[in-house]
């Protein structure tokens, strides 16, 4: 790995795996689709975002460009990647065909000048005008009106998000942190990225271990000075971490 993709991945804040990202991906894609308008048989391919499927992603340039040849056992994507990843999934979800998504991220990276355009605050707070300049055909539409129609749709699911926070880097508003779940916040800059109980330091790891071994939800809570709900939140997540795990490498 060069110094230059080491900067680039962020100094090793929040570090992902394949299988880890896929496994967040997973663990709220049906919340972040629910109520959500789609063809149920795209929805039902993607039950399930596989670590083979997250590296198709790399190969092809939907990260930072630089990871592509990477060896897929040194393979490794920052938090800015993640949150793009969730952009790419729902637009999976919604049928739209890898080299439309492809294009449509190299025509963002141009316009913005940000080498992950999907994690820029403006995709997801602004999307309706973002995605409305694409150009013609560049979306799942075969029409102008078609492709503003999607547009539309795409809006409907990213503006209202209020599960991150973005802060200004480099002259861009970014991606800083992502709550995938109550009381869980992943912050690439506490505890390198993994999951905690919000506004700590606790691994959401380390209380399911915990609870795993024996240890009530009430002890737990008087252990470490934080309500039973939060603590209940937490092991609430690692469940579904944990109902996520039979996607591998080889699937």
């Amino acid at each position: 790995m060069t110094t230059q993709l080491k900067d680039e991945l962020g100094n090793f804040q929040g570090l992902y795996a394949p299988r880890e990202a896929a496994q967040y991906l997973t663990a709220t894609l049906r919340r972040d689709t629910t109520n959500f308008p789609h063809d149920p048989s795209s929805l039902k391919a993607f039950e399930r975002v596989k670590s083979r499927q997250l590296i198709h992603w790399v190969r092809v340039g939907l990260t930072l460009p630089g990871l592509a040849a990477m060896p897929g056992d040194q393979l490794v994507i920052a938090f800015e990647d993640l949150i793009s990843m969730r952009v790419i999934t729902i637009l999976r979800v919604l049928g739209v065909k890898w080299p439309k998504i492809h294009r449509a991220e190299i025509w963002l990276r141009e316009q913005n000048h940000h080498p992950r355009p999907f994690a820029v605050e403006t995709v997801w707070t602004e999307t309706k005008d973002v995605f409305a300049e694409l150009p013609f055909g560049l979306m799942a539409a075969a029409s102008r009106q078609g492709q503003l129609a999607f547009v539309e749709l795409l809006g409907n699911y990213l503006q209202p998000v209020s599960d991150m926070t973005f802060i200004r880097h480099d002259g861009y508003k970014v991606a800083a942190t992502w709550r995938p779940h109550a009381d869980v916040l992943i912050d690439p800059q506490v505890q390198f990225g993994e999951p905690c109980i919000t506004e700590t330091r606790l691994p959401t790891r380390m209380v399911w271990r915990m609870a795993n071994g024996g240890d009530t939800p009430e002890y737990l809570a008087q252990s470490f000075k934080l309500s039973e709900q939060q603590i209940l939140h937490a092991l609430e997540w690692e469940d579904r971490l944990r109902a996520t795990e039979t996607d591998s490498l080889s699937n």
